[in-house]
């Protein structure tokens, strides 16, 4: 039954362009819980700025800016998926460009 179940369920994924992430819930249980982990969630909007005054050299690209907070513990995977979703592709001169580009 549960085989049945889950080719059905693999089948309306496929059609619906969600294959690989739908798979990926229906294989392991690890993966559902890493990718329920990385739910964005909006960093603390003063500490943003502090670390991108302090850790980006400028000017930095997009890739640049998103290289100096990988690294940073400060944030959780979903503050920095949060930011990486709403930070344009751009060249950056300061970092109030970098806050005026994600909106705040």
């Amino acid at each position: 039954m549960r085989t049945t179940f889950t080719k059905i369920v693999l089948g309306l994924g496929l059609s619906l362009g969600l294959a690989s992430p739908l798979a990926a819930c229906l294989t392991t249980s690890q993966a559902c819980a890493a990718e329920a982990t990385t739910t964005e969630a909006k960093p603390d909007s003063s500490k943003l700025a502090s670390h991108l005054k302090a850790h980006v050299t400028y000017p930095a690209t997009r890739a640049q800016v998103l290289a100096a907070c990988k690294q940073m513990s400060e944030f959780t995977a979903g503050e920095k998926a949060w930011f990486a979703a709403r930070l344009p592709e751009g060249n950056y001169k300061t970092s109030a460009e970098v806050l005026k580009a994600i909106g705040q």
